[in-house]
């Protein structure tokens, strides 16, 4: 239905036009970021129209046949909510008092691990001048080897409001309009209608906003393109190159005669599970990989059984991977998938006392393997293994082993975004290899 039809059709259209008028207000502050001026207006038009989308809800009251218990408990939700509190609040002081105490503040950390658990300051952003003083807070050591080689320092500018300490201002009214979108979607479901849909370009997104709490994909890691992002071991920017895979006819038709490959064995329809898809894929991957010799990394995201969207992954150096993890889990909330699939080439070595930080990549008794890890919201993680054998001969693998409920440290950032809490065993493994500092690398396998 186009923007017109609905403007025709739909009862509440004035309700989401409102609603779309924040959405614009919000990319009016994005853009804004590093303008004090614009942002300070842009940002507060949007936190005046968050409250005037549920005034004209209240205004289509008649069109309810239950409309007072229905948004009774819609208000109690809301106000039990204390950043939905803040925003009324912030709303009454724009327009009684004057505009809110927002303050320009950068944050540097240091990415070495992942987990969040590097060393991190927050000044205000003209007594920033340089990280000096977090780089030298880093202990001495194997730790401080590991970080100076591996670890990436994460600059970042934020605005924060007095009182709102904790969160980052443009990140609180996305997450503030992921609040008042489900409420304008459940006034539609009450009505009978269809709720609103997501799209993103042509494609439909709707799927996923329950994961996203009712925010719009872009409201989603949009830090990220605020973000500098410096290779410690050299002082150079990194860049990330990651690609969403995507395929036509003609691409499926060229795979299936080069690799001989069978869609029914990749998503079998007879055991419609997270496990078989990765059973299937890693048979697929096996089949491309003894015709090319090498496979590239691919991220599959999953919605149950099936892959919403994949990604290819290029990374450069080790650490690397510890920001494009946080950036998939990012895409984990996007897409709303509660399970993901990574296929990749790693080098696996036992672990060394004496040299705790060590990759397996350095070691003298590495490894080669094609691997594929699937882990989900609720279930252990299973990885699937075979030996990577380069001979004169040729490039072969080895049968396929599979583990279960292995230490997958490299999947904590998606842990994290599923709200799943790191398994102790985890952190234990991690441990034990690092004489009792816990860098949440995973020191025996690495691509």
């Amino acid at each position: 239905m186009t923007e017109i039809e609905h403007e025709n059709h739909c009862p509440l259209s004035a309700v989401d036009r409102r609603l779309g008028d924040l959405h614009r207000h919000w990319h009016e502050a994005e853009r804004g970021y590093f303008e004090p001026d614009s942002f300070r207006i842009a940002i507060q038009t949007a936190i005046q129209t968050l409250r005037t989308v549920t005034f004209i809800v209240q205004s289509n009251k008649r069109l309810f046949s239950n409309f007072d218990p229905w948004y009774t408990s819609w208000q109690d939700k809301l106000r039990a909510d204390p950043l939905m509190r803040w925003m009324v609040d912030a709303r009454n002081k724009i327009e009684k008092q004057g505009d809110l105490d927002a303050h320009s503040f950068v944050r540097a950390e240091i990415v070495a691990s992942y987990y969040d658990e590097g060393p991190r300051i927050e000044v205000p952003a003209e007594l920033f001048q340089n990280p000096t003083e977090l780089i030298s807070s880093i202990p001495t050591g194997a730790l401080r080897k590991h970080v100076l080689k591996d670890g990436i320092l994460r600059i970042q500018r934020r605005w924060v409001e007095n009182s709102l300490p904790d969160y980052e201002l443009l990140d609180a009214v996305g997450i503030a309009y992921g609040r008042v979108a489900e409420l304008v979607a459940d006034a539609h479901r009450e009505l009978g209608l269809e709720s609103p849909s997501t799209l993103v370009g042509d494609i439909d997104r709707t799927q996923g906003e329950e994961s996203r709490g009712g925010r719009l994909p872009c409201m989603i890691g949009h830090g990220d393109a605020r973000s500098h992002n410096v290779w410690l071991a050299t002082g150079q920017s990194m860049e990330f190159e990651e690609k969403r895979v995507k395929f036509n006819r003609q691409d499926a038709e060229r795979a299936t005669e080069k690799y001989g490959l069978d869609a029914n064995e990749m998503f079998p329809s007879k055991d419609p599970s997270p496990e078989a898809t990765l059973n299937g894929l890693f048979a697929t991957a096996r089949k491309m990989f003894s015709v090319d010799g090498h496979h590239d990394t691919i991220a599959f995201l999953l919605r149950g059984a099936r892959p919403v969207t994949l990604k290819r992954i290029a990374v450069q150096e080790h650490g690397e991977k510890y920001l494009v993890m946080r950036m998939l889990a990012h895409e984990v909330i996007n897409f709303g998938a509660d399970g993901v699939i990574i296929i990749s080439e790693v080098w696996s070595a036992p672990s060394d006392p004496n040299n705790p930080y060590r990759r397996a990549v350095d070691a003298p008794e590495k490894r080669e393997f094609l691997s594929s890890t699937l882990v989900t919201k609720i279930g252990d993680p299973v990885s699937l293994l075979a030996l990577i054998k380069r001979t004169d001969n040729g490039t072969f693998l080895g049968d396929t082993e599979t583990l279960r409920d292995q230490a997958a440290i490299s999947f904590a950032p998606i842990y994290s975004a599923w709200g799943r809490k790191i398994p102790d065993s985890w952190i234990e493994v991690t441990e034990i290899a690092t004489r009792g500092s816990v860098p949440g690398d995973d020191v025996r396998t690495s691509t």
